[in-house]
């Protein structure tokens, strides 16, 4: 996924740099059309009423005098018929999808997740597009029993607790060719050896090969599974989550529910790490700043390394640091549940700085 995350932020500051969205207001379209709800495969899908209806109440949010101008209502006009036609016309790759227009030109991306269908009109609105990329996390399941490996993907997204596992991966039945070819070792010792340094040696080809995987846990017998764990490369065993005794023989929706608390559990320590983090900079460094004001001037000035934001904030004053963040080629990241209670009590933004005092 941070391949696609790349990918997504390089287009949309291409989109920003060549659109003058400071004195432009840019239209943000939201707009869920899942392709495995009954109701957006009718004739007159769910997805372009909820639309239609969004439209009509971003209207009557607008200055009603600015509308009842021709040219305005002419211009509108025309950005709805684009915004309907585009996607009548395409054929869905995700979830959802949200797109950006000066009423001229769009760009549109292809959401992995289902998000709620609304317009904003102003500074682009961004947060929902970089959390729904974040968040969608593809985890790779190993599994060893003897001489007996499965591999699955599993992935996961936070806030829809959604799941969804792929059919038994490559690599598994790739193991399970290399672990017939030397289950005829002379001693259990050698052999076993052997297949734990073929199994480490598979699983960091295919981590450092898939920039899209960014966690792993491994599973079935312990023993195994911490021997592997000890045989992999040192970047791919930072990518490891857990070592849990997951039964071998689990159905893989099972697996994936396993998977899932694992994960829960893990994202959450991951977001309290996060904020502890910003507070220990913040005290002992000054590398970190927990205020808006703090954040704001060390945007202006071209210091903050990660944007730390609690999600979901209503506060759309945040849009516009998000926009010059993402400019600015910051990381950005987003914390859910405690962990966004917690920064939200200590000022509700942070950034970690390239260097302390730019700030002040």
């Amino acid at each position: 996924m941070k391949s696609r995350i790349n990918e997504v932020l390089e287009s949309y500051r291409e989109f920003l740099t060549t659109h003058d969205y400071k004195d432009t207001p840019i239209l943000t379209a939201y707009v869920d059309i899942d392709p495995t709800n009954p109701d957006n495969r009718r004739d007159r899908p769910a997805w372009l009423i909820e639309l239609k209806n969004e439209a009509k109440r971003l209207a009557a949010d607008l200055d009603e005098a600015k509308l009842k101008r021709r040219a305005t209502q002419t211009k509108w006009a025309d950005t709805s018929e684009m915004v309907m036609e585009y996607l009548k016309d395409r054929k869905p790759t995700g979830r959802s999808v949200v797109l950006f227009t000066d009423h001229s030109d769009f760009l549109a991306v292809d959401l992995p997740v289902p998000v709620p269908t609304k317009l904003y009109y102003g500074v682009p609105e961004v947060k929902h597009l970089l959390f729904s990329l974040d968040q969608h996390k593809k985890y790779l399941v190993v599994l060893l029993s003897g001489s007996e490996v499965r591999a699955l993907e599993v992935f996961l997204t936070r806030t829809t607790d959604e799941l969804r596992v792929e059919t038994e991966h490559e690599l598994g039945r790739r193991l399970g060719r290399t672990a017939n070819a030397h289950k005829h070792e002379s001693r259990a010792s050698e052999f076993e050896r052997r297949f734990t340094r073929e199994v480490a040696k598979e699983i960091n080809q295919h981590f450092l090969g898939d920039p899209d995987f960014e966690r792993l846990v491994l599973g079935g017998n312990v023993k195994h599974a911490h021997a592997v764990k000890n045989a992999l490369h040192p970047a791919v065993r930072e990518m490891l989550v857990a070592v849990e005794p997951i039964d071998f023989k689990l159905p893989k929706t099972e697996v994936a529910r396993h998977v899932k608390a694992i994960a829960d559990h893990h994202e959450l320590e991951h977001d309290l790490a996060v904020v502890d983090d910003l507070v220990a900079r913040f005290n002992r460094s000054g590398t970190a700043v927990v205020d808006r004001q703090g954040v704001e001037t060390a945007l202006a000035r071209g210091n903050v390394r990660r944007l730390v934001l609690p999600y979901l904030s209503d506060d759309q004053d945040l849009d516009a640091l998000i926009v010059d963040a993402t400019l600015g080629g910051s990381e950005i990241e987003f914390v859910c549940g405690e962990a966004a209670t917690k920064l939200n009590e200590l000022g509700g933004i942070g950034a970690t700085l390239y260097y302390a005092g730019g700030a002040s």
